[in-house]
C-alpha cells in the first residue's frame, strides 16, 4: 500500500508540473494575459484527475470523450473570461504542445533506452519535456509569427495588364476589406516600387511628386489609363474617407501550390510605401480572391 501511495505522489507531482507549464505555454502562444495562481490551481485539478485514474481506471470519467470535455473545462477554468475565439486558440495550443512534448519525451526515452547505468532516467525524460514546453512558451510565439505564419499565408501572385506581366509574393490579409465601388469586387493592394517599371509615365509622375488625395479624382479623369484607373475609398484607424489610386488588371493568377486561381478585371490599388519592411511580400491579398475565379 505504501508503494502505491508513493506512485500516486509522483503522478501528482509530475502531472502538476507538466500541466502547469503546458497551460503557461498555451497562454503565451495564444498571446493573452493570464494568472499564475489560476494556472497553478487548474494544473492541480488536472493532476488530481490523473491520480484518480490510478485507482479507478475503468471509470466512465476516464473515457476518451470525458477526457476531452475535462481538458476543455481546464482551459475554461484557467483562462476565462477570455473570448470564445481565444479559448478555442488556447485549446488548440494546449493539445499541440501536449503532442510535441509527448513526442519529444518518447524520442528521448528511446535514445536513452540502453543507458542502464543512469539513475532516475525517467526524471531526465520529465526534465526534457519541461524544457521543451518552456522553450515553446518563451520563443514559440515569435517563431510562429515571424517564420511559420508568413510561410503559410504567402502566395505567388502574377498580374497581367496592358501587355505587361509581373510576379511577386502576396500575403493573405483577412482585414483587407477594400472593394471596387463600381463592381463591388475585392481589391488587391500592391507596392508602388514593385509596379513602377510597368506603369505609364503620368502615373509614375503622380506617385513620385507626392500628389495629395484631393488631386486623385482629377488625375483619374485625365490619365492615359482613364479606362483602367479606379479611385478606391478606404477607412483605417485614425483616418476616415481616404482614397487610393488603383488600376484594372487584365488578369490576376494566384498559385495555391496544387492549383492556380485566375481572376479577370480585378482592381489593384497602389500603395506608395512598403507593405513589408523585410521584403517578404509586395502585395496584400484579400481572402475572397483565394476563392475560385
Amino acid at each position: 500500500m505504501t508503494g502505491h501511495k508513493v506512485y500516486a505522489d509522483l503522478t501528482l507531482i509530475i502531472n502538476l508540473l507538466m500541466d502547469a507549464v503546458i497551460l503557461w505555454a498555451a497562454a503565451k502562444l495564444a498571446g493573452f494575459k493570464f494568472s499564475y495562481t489560476r494556472i497553478f490551481f487548474t494544473a492541480m485539478l488536472g493532476a488530481i484527475y490523473a491520480v484518480g485514474y490510478l485507482f479507478y481506471p475503468m471509470n466512465i470519467f476516464y473515457s476518451f470523450p470525458l477526457k476531452i470535455i475535462f481538458s476543455c473545462f481546464l482551459i475554461l477554468l484557467a483562462f476565462y473570461p477570455q473570448s470564445w475565439k481565444d479559448l478555442k486558440r488556447a485549446f488548440q495550443y494546449f493539445y499541440l504542445i501536449n503532442f510535441i512534448a509527448a513526442g519529444a519525451i518518447t524520442g528521448f526515452a528511446s535514445l536513452t533506452a540502453g543507458m542502464k547505468h543512469i539513475n532516475n532516467i525517467s526524471i531526465l525524460w520529465l526534465l526534457m519535456g519541461v524544457i521543451i514546453v518552456i522553450g515553446l512558451g518563451k520563443w514559440g510565439q515569435k517563431y510562429l509569427v515571424n517564420r511559420i505564419i508568413p510561410q503559410l499565408l504567402n502566395y505567388m501572385v502574377e498580374i497581367k495588364f496592358n501587355g505587361h506581366q509581373c510576379s511577386g509574393s502576396g500575403f493573405l490579409d483577412t482585414g483587407n476589406m477594400l472593394r471596387d465601388p463600381l463592381t463591388n469586387r475585392p481589391v488587391l493592394i500592391a507596392e508602388y516600387a514593385w509596379l513602377k517599371n510597368f506603369l505609364p509615365l503620368d502615373l509614375i509622375e503622380f506617385f513620385e511628386t507626392g500628389s495629395s488625395e484631393t488631386e486623385i479624382l482629377s488625375f483619374a479623369a485625365n490619365s492615359t489609363w482613364a479606362d483602367r484607373v479606379r479611385v478606391i475609398p478606404f477607412s483605417s484607424i485614425g483616418r476616415h474617407n481616404g482614397l487610393l489610386l488603383g488600376f484594372r488588371a487584365d488578369e490576376i493568377n494566384v498559385s495555391l501550390g496544387d492549383r492556380n486561381i485566375c481572376h479577370k478585371n480585378l482592381i489593384v490599388a497602389v500603395y506608395r510605401s512598403k507593405l513589408c519592411q523585410d521584403g517578404h511580400y509586395q502585395m496584400l491579398v484579400p481572402a475572397e480572391i483565394l476563392q475560385s475565379g
